[in-house]
């Protein structure tokens, strides 16, 4: 995945978006999967059926343009525009979709790393250490990939760094044996 470009939050500014308009046949069902997953990756948010968001950046409409290169090559339609909202949908709700989705993110990273911690904390053995660096691991590269698709800087991620400080400091501890 690209490196992101924060987009400024400013309120007095109008925002600038990419739009992906899709359409996927039905059929083979996987292809409608794929895709969502691929813009789940890629931090898009839906405004509507079909119709996916992410800040106006370069490397964001390349990321797009490939998922729209994946649609038509699957058999759909695709196409990419740049948008100011004018009516309905508003630049500040549309960042708010951005936020939420992030914070359910941070949020589920956040209960698996307490999940985590607890475990170790209950299970101080070599072979549950050991489970539990690889699982850290894991979390760790979530959280940057979750960091990586934070355009607005949601809740949460602040409560999370602190949780995998604790937990790397747990870990570090255990080898220490303190």
């Amino acid at each position: 995945m690209n490196a992101r470009v924060k987009t400024d939050t400013g309120t007095g500014s109008q925002d600038r978006w990419l739009l992906l308009i899709h359409q996927i046949p039905a059929k083979p069902a996987y292809l409608r999967v794929k895709i969502w997953r691929r813009l789940q990756t890629l931090g898009a948010v839906a405004i509507k059926n079909a119709v996916y968001a992410l800040p106006v950046h370069e490397d964001m409409q390349e990321d797009f343009e490939w998922v729209a290169k994946e649609i038509v090559e699957g058999g759909g339609e695709a196409m990419i525009c740049e948008a100011h909202l004018i009516d309905g949908l508003s630049d500040h709700e549309v960042r708010a979709l951005f936020n939420t989705a992030r914070e359910v993110d941070y949020d589920l990273l956040a209960k698996n790393a307490r999940t985590l911690a607890d475990t170790l904390r209950q299970d101080p053995t070599s072979s549950a250490k050991a489970e539990a660096k690889t699982q850290f691991a894991k979390l760790k590269a979530r959280a940057d990939q979750v960091l990586a698709i934070d355009f607005f800087g949601a809740n949460g991620r602040e409560a999370l760094d602190g949780l995998l400080g604790g937990l790397e400091k747990l870990l570090k501890d255990e080898d220490t044996g303190t």
